[in-house]
């Protein structure tokens, strides 16, 4: 068999950058899902060690079959500094953003994607990209300052695991560990590799749209106890309920609460209190974005029952 590689794939890796990270939102039997990567920190190393067990199998006194299994790959980060609100997403800690501080109870990590690439010596590069796994507290060191400088890094372990969700991989049909990719192989192209988490089946994504809302645009006789649902054709950020609010026909802001559903695609917005009879509203959808980055402006105006 003969391998068409260029010679630039054969080239060592004398960079890193682009450290990114998003956290999974979703991964069963039905879908794989995750945030839109946001840059993590400044990046020193980064070492990638799969875990395999191996046995060799005896037979007529002499070795017969080897075999081989891999679990786990654990990712090795050295980093400058993590900035703390970033710490406690990764770890799973509360973030108390009226006071800055972030609140060690020791929580549980949520699954994260980590992303980066690694510069080879010819200027090309190297992607990677690890769908799902979760990162350990790391361990702080500090020193007293002296008259040689000696920076402290923080070092950190993340663990990646095969995705629940099996992908389509050609010759079979399984989860999925790691992802790479190297602009030196024929074929391989970079476009958009930081602005989603790479999966087998990424593409690009559909535009972001508002599939439905209840009640419809220009409704009348809306009860002035209902809900208003608003349903996406993509899943939204966390952040997507900060950008929808309610207003009176006199332009005053209607006090409300926003939940997203499971799937992230359904926004519920519950009035504080019952709205005023025979009024009009308009529900003021201004730059809601999905995970994918995608961003959408709409309006919808109904009026209530009498």
């Amino acid at each position: 068999m003969t391998i068409n590689a260029n010679a630039g794939e054969y080239r060592s890796r004398v960079g890193l950058d682009n450290l990114c990270i998003a956290e999974v939102l979703q991964d069963d039997a039905s879908a794989y899902l995750a945030e839109t990567p946001e840059y993590f920190a400044p990046a020193a190393e980064a070492s990638q060690e799969p875990a395999v067990n191996r046995t060799t199998q005896y037979a007529d006194d002499q070795p017969f079959d080897a075999m081989s299994a891999e679990g786990e790959t654990t990712i090795q980060l050295t980093v400058t500094n993590i900035p703390i609100e970033m710490l406690a997403k990764i770890t799973g800690r509360p973030f108390d953003a009226a006071s800055g501080r972030m609140l060690d109870n020791g929580g549980t990590p949520p699954y994260m994607a980590l992303l980066f690439r690694s510069k080879k010596s010819n200027g090309s590069f190297r992607y990677y990209c690890y769908p799902k796994g979760r990162f350990d507290m790391p361990g702080e060191e500090a020193a007293t300052q002296s008259d040689s400088p000696d920076p402290k890094t923080v070092q950190l372990t993340f663990t990646a695991v095969k995705t629940v969700h099996k992908f389509d991989l050609g010759s079979v049909t399984d989860g999925v560990k790691r992802i790479v990719g190297d602009t030196d192989t024929t074929n391989f192209d970079t476009t958009g590799w930081f602005n989603q988490v790479q999966t087998p089946a990424v593409a690009a994504p559909s535009a972001l749209s508002l599939s439905s809302s209840v009640p419809v645009d220009a409704a009348t006789g809306v009860s002035v106890s209902a809900d208003i649902t608003l349903t996406f054709n993509n899943a939204l950020a966390n952040s997507a309920v900060n950008n929808v609010t309610i207003l009176s026909s006199t332009g005053a802001l209607v006090a409300v609460v926003k939940t997203l559903n499971a799937t992230k695609k359904v926004m519920t917005i519950n009035p504080n209190a019952d709205l005023a009879a025979g009024a009009e509203y308009t529900v003021v959808i201004s730059g809601v974005t999905d995970v994918f980055g995608q961003t959408l402006t709409d309006t919808i105006t109904f009026t209530t029952a009498e």
